[in-house]
C-alpha cells in the first residue's frame, strides 16, 4: 500500500511517492525532523526493531546506503521538502500574481507579416562643395 497523504513534520513536509507506504513517510518525515528512533517508535506504536525494518526497507526504495543518504536521496528524489521553501514559494507566488494583476498590458506585435523598410538618400544641397551622387 503506497501513501495516499503528504505527511507535514515540523520543519519537512512528506510527499507520496517512490513506492512508499504511510508508515514508511511517517518515519521519513520524523528521521528527517531529527526525532531520534526511540520516541519516533512510541509516536508510530512500534518496538525499535521494526523501526529499524522500516528503515531498511526506505532505504531499499530511495537507493539509499545510510540513514543519512536516505534522508538526503528523499529531498533530491522529491519526496520530502522543506516548509521555510514552500512557505517562500507560496510568497512569492502571491506577489507575482498581485504584480501580474496591477501590470498595464502592452499590444505585441505580430511576426506572422513581413516588413519592408526602404532607405533612401537624399542628394546634398547645390553649393555645399560635395559632387551630386547621382549624374
Amino acid at each position: 500500500m503506497h501513501a495516499a497523504m503528504e505527511v507535514t513534520g515540523e520543519d519537512v513536509i512528506g510527499l507520496p511517492g517512490q513506492a512508499l507506504s504511510s508508515t514508511e513517510l511517517l518515519t521519513l518525515v520524523g528521521l528527517a525532523d531529527g526525532t531520534p528512533t526511540p520516541v519516533l517508535a512510541k509516536q508510530l506504536n512500534l518496538d525499535d526493531f521494526a523501526i529499524n525494518q522500516i528503515e531498511r526497507g526506505i532505504q531499499q526504495k530511495l537507493g539509499a546506503k545510510n540513514r543519512l543518504h536516505m534522508v538526503t536521496r528523499g529531498f533530491t528524489l522529491g519526496v520530502l521538502v522543506p516548509r521555510a521553501l514552500v512557505m517562500l514559494l507560496c510568497l512569492t507566488a502571491a506577489l507575482e500574481v498581485n504584480h501580474d494583476m496591477l501590470r498595464p498590458r502592452t499590444q505585441r506585435r505580430s511576426r506572422s507579416g513581413y516588413e519592408t523598410v526602404r532607405i533612401t538618400r537624399l542628394a546634398p544641397q547645390a553649393g555645399a562643395g560635395r559632387a551630386p551622387l547621382f549624374a
